[in-house]
């Protein structure tokens, strides 16, 4: 095989295993919204408050972020000292015990085991960032890095979408007597198994710089220092910071929140997700690639800000499901246009050789957001969830000053 098929195939493989990856990330969405706020499934007793769940909910959903924190910058040395391959082994195997965990703690109704799966699935959820690393390798330039990335972004959403699907259908036992919520997790298992026999088949190691590598379960809280006092590079984390979370808050509470909120069905949910999926897609392969030909990346993140500020005012203001429906889809395209050009511009910002450092820390400090974003949304919402969304449009409108501050200063340093 020539060095430019191996480089297509390795692409290819790493875009399948994005997928399959971001289907298991993606699931958590459809399911938990319904399976802690709704007494018929039994994680709580029936006499448990409408408050207390909304709290578990966002202990539930920070438990992922929260681990993932500590795993992701240690992940991201070990791609970049021992290689992605090996690195990516060790990962999806973990994952796929965590699924199976994630499973059997919903069939027995155990909410303490399935803080225990997401903590295991989160500390070695560092898949995407290592293949995130590993396509900066094979991608050179801006507009062929942005373009990959965009590439990304799409396949994030058309995952979204199946998952959504999937989770939907399976876990709903109205469809059959076999299907309940446990089902979806356990079919991910499966795909995660998949995932591997892909890597070990067509993925060829795209970088390899051997070191001595000590294990330093304390890297990620002295990254998130370091990383803001990096040259270039800390301000961009900082605007990453504000943007993952108000975006998060959106992404984890839009299920509670219309179930709440408008008292829709758990079908108009899983197709208000799907819609949502379907828009990211758009916003990612359509007006991603069209921006790219005649804006910067960091012109393109700027347009998904403003869009996004605009669209969560509307969001919070609306009083009946359609036009939250709408106006919730509609976030999804410039949250594409935010995410997928915020990572391009902090991977130029960084030499070839640190690719998997600086997706790392990236994921740390995306994971300190998606910890933060559910704890600030679960105690708002027990509060007051018609507040979710003008918190949400506040931390993006800090994000957007935050970009309009780098901008500032590489005029001034020009």
């Amino acid at each position: 095989m020539t060095d430019e098929k191996k480089k297509r195939a390795s692409l290819l493989a790493l875009f399948f295993v994005y997928f399959l990856d971001y289907f298991g990330y993606a699931l958590v969405f459809g399911i938990f919204g319904p399976l802690i706020l709704k007494p018929e499934f039994e994680m709580f007793s029936a006499a448990t408050s409408t408050h207390a769940r909304h709290i578990a909910l966002g202990i539930l959903f920070a438990m992922f972020p929260l681990s993932q924190f500590v795993g992701g910058p240690i992940f991201g040395d070990l791609a970049d000292r021992h290689g992605r391959k090996k690195t990516l082994y060790l990962s999806m195997i973990a994952c796929t015990l965590g699924y199976f965990l994630s499973g059997l703690a919903i069939l027995m109704h155990h909410f303490k085991l399935l803080l225990l799966s997401r903590a295991i699935t989160g500390f070695f959820s560092g898949n995407r960032s290592i293949c995130l690393a590993a396509i900066a390798d094979l991608s050179p330039g801006e507009k062929n890095r942005s373009q990959n990335y965009g590439i990304i972004g799409t396949l994030g959403g058309l995952s979204w979408i199946v998952s959504m699907l999937v989770g939907g259908y399976f876990s709903d036992s109205k469809n059959s007597i076999y299907f309940n919520p446990a089902l979806p997790f356990w079919i991910t298992t499966l795909l995660s198994v998949i995932s591997c026999l892909i890597i070990m088949k067509f993925f060829s190691e795209t970088h390899i710089h051997r070191e001595v590598f000590t294990l330093d379960p304390f890297k990620g809280m002295r990254n998130i220092v370091t990383c803001f006092r990096i040259k270039g590079l800390g301000i961009l984390y900082v605007f990453y910071f504000f943007l993952m979370m108000g975006w998060g808050i959106n992404l984890l509470w839009l299920n509670p929140y219309a179930l709440e909120r408008f008292e829709i069905s758990q079908t108009q949910v899983m197709w208000l997700l799907v819609g949502t999926g379907v828009v990211w897609s758009i916003g990612s392969a359509g007006i991603n690639q069209i921006l790219l030909k005649r804006r910067s990346s960091e012109d393109i993140s700027r347009i998904g800000l403003y869009g996004l500020f605009v669209v969560f005012i509307v969001c919070g203001l609306s009083s009946n499901y359609f036009t939250f429906a709408i106006f919730a889809m509609l976030a999804s395209a410039f949250g594409a246009l935010a995410w997928t050009n915020s990572l391009s511009i902090i991977s130029l910002c960084s030499t070839e050789d640190a690719q998997g450092k600086v997706m790392g820390l990236s994921q740390s400090v995306g994971s300190i957001s998606m910890l933060l974003a559910p704890l600030i949304a679960g105690i708002v919402a027990a509060f007051k969830i018609q507040f979710v969304y003008p918190i949400a449009a506040l931390l993006i409108f800090i994000a957007t000053l935050v970009l309009s501050i780098v901008r500032i200063k590489q005029k001034a340093e020009a």
